[in-house]
């Protein structure tokens, strides 16, 4: 840039000096100053008409000398720099587009107002969508199912997406999910979850025809072997711990039976049952009685602490089913002599179930899995106390039927707390009432 000062200096004042020199000797030095700042002046002029015409166009960047040479070196390399990283960036978007295309999962880029901006081969395949046809269309305009639309517009958990039928027919059901990125930019992914699906149906018709078929003969059996043990007196004494092993296993095996059964039940029904007006304080003390029947001698003491005049929207069924669950693996899995407490109030406007225990209390690595089917802390003592493994998870079926979140809270040597929280709009007032056995 110096150099080019320096230059551009000389230029000007050799103009001048030489329209000087030539004005002059033709008699009138003025007049030559003149003409070479003219010519001067001339000089700038052109290189401005050649920067326009350069700067319109795509050809070849102008030479010069001075300022202007340094203006335009700087130029042409920048249109250099420029054509370098568009080469660079046409070749990354060229294997962008040639990854996506083998991607078997669907891909649609969304502007801020939810607009198709891009897609994929599998979107088009998937969803129905045409290039160019689409490109500007807002996705909920050409994917109107009303689940997939609602999920759109931020209903439900948007980390959990969302399953819906392809909009081509209900022949393949299709899994959403929108990443946001960029600036208000989204990215909608969907997936073929069809045949998944089917697996899934299979195993469930399974595990319901298995466990109906099932059923019927263990009755049998458990009929006769409790004929037998009801007749000690007359039985050989070396028969008698064999058939008391007999029975136990017997109960055990139709305990599995009916929460695969339940479990089958509520998986198999995506929608939910009837839904009805429930009085939890007498639904807990229903399951209270049971518990104190199952607990017997080991003297477990079990509290209520209720609002009375808090009731809840659901299925008495399903939500028995859920919280005597939950009380069971307290009793199950707590020592002898352990409090149990149940608690049924509002918590931020949503009702709020809480059972919690003074037992050993669960390590944090097992919490995350609690509610697979069959998953236990200690397996060996679950077996010996009769426990199925499906507890939890029949309990976080329920609840998803209720649009309610099993949440634990545990650690070792300070007991567990199950909570099942409900949404606000499922809560019930009604007039309150005192029960025994609550405080």
């Amino acid at each position: 840039m110096i150099r080019g000062a320096v230059a551009e200096t000389a230029l000007g004042g050799g103009l001048l000096a030489g329209g000087a020199l030539l004005g002059w000797m033709a008699g009138d030095a003025g007049l030559g100053a003149g003409l070479g700042l003219l010519a001067y002046v001339a000089w700038h002029v052109r290189n401005i008409l050649r920067l326009i015409v350069s700067l319109r166009g795509d050809g070849d960047t102008p030479e010069s000398v001075g300022l202007w040479g340094d203006l335009f070196e700087t130029l042409h390399r920048s249109r250099r720099e420029a054509t370098t990283t568009r080469r660079r960036l046409a070749q990354i978007v060229q294997r962008f587009e040639e990854s996506s295309a083998a991607l078997p999962d669907a891909a649609v880029v969304l502007g801020e107002d939810g607009t198709i901006d891009w897609c994929n081969e599998a979107a088009q395949r998937l969803l129905g969508l045409r290039t160019p046809r689409d490109l500007g269309q807002r996705i909920t305009n050409v994917v109107r199912h009303p689940a997939f639309v609602a999920y759109f517009n931020g209903e439900g958990e948007r980390s959990a997406g969302v399953e819906f039928p392809a909009p081509q027919g209900d022949a393949l059901m299709l899994h959403a999910q929108i990443v946001s990125f960029g600036q208000g930019r989204r990215l909608l992914v969907v997936r073929d979850v069809t045949q998944g699906r089917r697996l899934e149906q299979v195993r469930r018709d399974f595990v319901a025809n298995a466990s109906h078929e099932l059923r019927t003969p263990l009755t049998v059996i458990y009929g006769f072997l409790e004929t037998l043990v009801s007749d000690e007196a007359a039985l050989p004494v070396r028969w008698r711990r064999p058939l008391e092993l007999m029975t136990q296993q017997t109960l055990r095996m139709q305990r599995i039976i009916d929460d695969m059964l339940m479990l089958a039940q509520l998986e198999g029904d995506g929608g939910q049952g009837a839904d009805a007006d429930v009085d939890i304080l007498n639904l807990l003390q229903l399951i209270r009685g049971e518990a104190i029947a199952l607990s017997g001698s080991r003297g477990h003491r079990i509290e209520i602490h209720a609002d009375a005049s808090l009731w809840l929207r659901g299925n008495e069924a399903e939500l028995r089913s859920a919280f005597a669950n939950l009380v069971d693996n307290a009793v199950q899995h707590t020592p002898d002599g352990s409090t149990i407490t149940m608690r049924w109030r509002l918590q931020d406007d949503s009702p709020l179930l809480e059972v919690q225990d003074n037992g050993e209390g669960i390590a944090a690595e097992h919490l995350p899995r609690l509610s697979e089917r069959f998953y236990r802390v200690d397996a060996s003592r679950s077996r010996a106390r009769g426990g199925t493994g499906l507890g939890l998870a029949i309990v976080k079926h329920a609840l998803a039927r209720h649009d309610a979140q099993l949440r634990i809270r545990s650690a070792l040597g300070e007991g567990s707390t199950f909570g099942c929280l409900f949404p606000p709009e499922r809560a019930l007032h009604r007039a309150p009432r005192q029960a025994p056995g609550t405080a």
